[in-house]
């Protein structure tokens, strides 16, 4: 399954990244009785939550602020008071809380966001809800399609459709900027915001009305580069769209076109340093139709036809991107990970086919099992430039844990190669202790430390000691689903590893029996979580499986096995 990219909306003159809040006038005012005092507590309330960032602090700063903007709202119902419930509530359901929890959140965010669009006739400030509001409804959706699967597609539609809006206002107000800036060149005497831009522009004012103050406002008007963030989000809604389809099947060529025509838009309009994220766009194009061409014909899939070679376009593609960086640097200084990421995910993948392929060849050593293993050694190399990048306040939380458990992922890989390659069958202690090394340091970096075990040296003439780390048997403050999700994968890859670690027949039973310990130890401390919401059910297991088997194709009746046992036991 592809990897899911976060919204993101750029702020052009607040660097941190922060979103828009809408402020009143009495910032130094105390109580909270009048519109401006709770308009303001609100703000208050939600930048110190910002400071803290994560944990139960933050999330109490931001409960807060949801009152406040909530009293201002009743006291007078404005755009900036429903604006600011709508965006604050978005962030506790997406950041702090947790199914179910977090979809009540999350549908009473998109109300408000309907609400403050009605309450505004400035085209630019529906835009900007518009583009939160669907990313409201495609966060609605990720979620009910792990948790529930119901209404997912109509809620992707919704926000495509929604995000297809605001693509053609941005367009629209940059064509006309952009005309009027051509004519000031020219050496006219035109004023661009009030002459020049003319009525388009014009209409595209902050509306102030109902009450808005004029000093309340930071207006952003659009830019090539917050045009660019819409036109990524709206790709991706499309393949996330073809992907998601009960049956697989290739998308029409009306679809095909639709992207084809959105990227085209696009490349009239990304400044320089937007132009390598357009480009891992297309290849996500190819990389998306190529997943669904596989799985709707691996099964008739046969080694030698050729069909192995599918992606080796993508990696020149992306290696090309890659270089592109080092000409033109990329505005998000996370660009370079991006490219990296799906560099090694495209020779997970290639690896991953390679493998399924070999099955239907005699036992023993094959050309295939070669090439995968080479594959799985370039995946790891890019991986590791990856973990050796800077991070900055762009990186996204889960950024280092997601590397390091795709390093869990691929050195498990490299294990498995062990019946039908000899590296892998000489390295196999080595890998095992990666996987699993890899996979501890994953879930540590989230803060579910007893996922680390502890690996002591071999002594001479011993066994490997590992077992479950001790003091930290607690998962932390929940930081939303998609971390929280991210967690239970982790949680599963190690128990996974272990597994397969303890099973082997390439290891003495003493270096079993530790795989095992450290199993058991992982099991006990994920059955004494007691929060129905943080609890890792059947239904975590049975995700995994499914996510697995459309990776790797499916499992064998023994690994099925293991894991009905861990089903038995959660």
């Amino acid at each position: 399954m592809p990897s899911k990219r976060s919204f993101k909306r750029r702020n052009e003159d607040e660097k941190d990244g922060r979103s828009n809040k809408r402020q009143g006038r009495n910032r130094r005012e105390q109580t909270y009785d009048t519109f401006d005092a709770a308009l303001d507590g609100g703000v208050e309330m939600e930048e110190k939550g910002e400071r803290y960032r994560d944990g139960d602090k933050a999330q109490r700063f931001y409960e807060r602020a949801v009152e406040l903007y909530a009293k201002a709202a009743q006291l007078r119902e404005t755009f900036d008071a429903v604006y600011n419930q709508a965006r604050t509530l978005y962030n506790l359901a997406a950041h702090f809380l947790l199914p179910p929890t977090s979809l009540l959140v999350l549908r009473q965010s998109v109300v408000l966001y309907e609400r403050a669009s009605v309450l505004t006739h400035s085209p630019l400030l529906r835009m900007d809800v518009a583009f939160n509001l669907a990313q409201a409804v495609s966060t609605l959706a990720d979620i009910l399609e792990d948790v529930e699967d119901e209404e997912v597609g109509e809620l992707r539609k919704r926000a495509r459709d929604t995000l297809a809006e605001v693509m053609d206002g941005q367009e629209s107000f940059l064509a006309v900027a952009s005309q009027a800036t051509e004519e000031e060149e020219e050496g006219k005497e035109v004023k661009v915001e009030e002459e020049a831009v003319g009525d388009e522009v014009r209409g595209m004012e902050v509306d102030r009305a109902n009450g808005e103050h004029s000093s309340a406002f930071e207006t952003h008007l659009p830019t090539p580069s917050t045009f660019i963030d819409t036109v990524l989000a709206l790709v991706e809604l499309h393949l996330t769209l073809w992907e998601s389809r009960p049956t697989p099947h290739p998308p029409t060529e009306d679809e095909q076109t639709a992207v084809r025509a959105i990227l085209g838009r696009a490349a009239a309009i990304a400044p320089p340093g937007r132009q390598a994220e357009l480009d891992l766009a297309e290849i996500d194009v190819l990389l998306a139709m190529d997943r669904i061409v596989w799985d709707t014909y691996k099964s008739e899939a046969k080694a030698g036809s050729g069909i192995e070679h599918s992606l080796n376009g993508a990696v020149s593609a992306l290696e090309a991107v890659l270089a592109s960086l080092d000409v033109v640097p990329a505005e998000d200084s996370t660009v370079r990970h991006r490219v990296l990421a799906t560099l090694a995910d495209t020779h997970m993948a290639i690896a991953s086919r390679l493998m399924l392929l070999n099955h239907q060849l005699p036992p023993g050593p094959t050309a295939l099992a070669q090439d995968a293993w080479d594959n799985l050694s370039r995946a790891i190399t890019h991986l590791n430039a990856t973990l050796n990048l800077a991070t900055d306040a762009n990186t996204l939380r889960g950024t280092k844990a997601s590397i390091l458990l795709t390093l869990s992922k691929a050195s498990l890989e490299r294990a498995k190669l062990a019946t039908s390659n000899e590296t892998s069958r000489r390295n196999i202690e080595q890998l095992l202790d990666n996987a699993v090394t890899y996979a501890g340091r994953a879930g540590e970096t989230l803060g579910w430390r007893f996922l680390k075990v502890v690996n002591t040296p071999i002594p001479s003439g011993g066994t490997l000691n590992i077992s479950g780390s001790s003091g930290g048997n607690v998962v932390p403050h929940q930081a939303g689903w998609e971390i929280e999700l991210l967690g239970r994968t982790i949680a599963l890859q190690q128990i996974r590893a272990c597994l397969f670690a303890s099973h082997t027949n390439f290891l003495s039973e003493d270096a079993r029996n530790k795989y095992r310990e450290g199993l058991a130890n992982v099991l006990e401390t994920l059955q004494s979580i007691k929060d129905s919401e943080r609890v890792l059910s059947v239904q975590d297991v049975e995700r995994w499986i499914a996510n697995l088997e459309d990776d790797q194709g499916d499992l064998d009746e023994t690994e099925k096995d293991w894991w009905r046992e861990i089903m038995a036991v959660l």
